[in-house]
C-alpha cells in the first residue's frame, strides 16, 4: 500500500480512536479504511494481506484508555475507576501480539495465499 493512500489515514484514526476506547467511533473508520483497501484489491472477492492483517488488529481491541470503562467504575461509585488501565495494557499486548501471529503465520499457509489468476486451479 502507498503510505499517502487515504487508507493509511483512515486506519490510523481507527486505532487512534480505539487506543483511547471509543469504540462506536472507531467503527465507521475501520469500514473506510477496508473500503479504501479494497480499492487497492486486485482480486476483489479475497481479502488481501493488508486486510487481514488491519482487522487482525483492529478485533484485537488495541485500547490503552478504557474511557467508557472508566466512565461506568466511576459512576458506580469505584474509589479508583482507573485501576483498570493497568489490565487494560496488558490485555491488549497479548491479544494484539496473537492477533498479529496468526495473520502472519496464517498469509504463508498454500491455503490462504492468494492465487495470481483467480479462474486458474492450483496444481498438487
Amino acid at each position: 500500500m502507498p503510505p499517502e493512500h487515504p487508507a493509511m489515514g483512515a486506519m490510523i484514526m481507527n486505532l487512534a480512536a480505539n487506543v483511547l476506547g471509543l469504540g462506536d467511533a472507531a467503527t465507521p473508520l475501520g469500514l473506510k479504511a477496508m473500503q479504501e483497501l479494497q480499492k487497492l484489491n486486485p482480486v476483489k472477492d479475497t481479502a488481501t494481506d493488508a486486510m487481514c492483517m488491519f482487522l487482525a488488529i483492529n478485533t484485537s481491541s488495541v485500547t490503552l484508555i478504557s474511557a467508557t470503562t472508566v466512565a461506568v467504575l466511576a459512576a458506580a461509585g469505584s474509589a479508583n475507576p482507573t485501576e483498570i488501565i493497568g489490565p487494560t495494557i496488558i490485555a491488549t499486548a497479548c491479544s494484539t501480539t496473537v492477533g498479529i501471529i496468526a495473520a502472519k503465520l496464517l498469509s504463508k499457509l498454500p491455503r490462504f495465499r492468494m492465487q495470481a489468476n483467480p479462474g486458474e486451479q492450483q496444481e498438487g
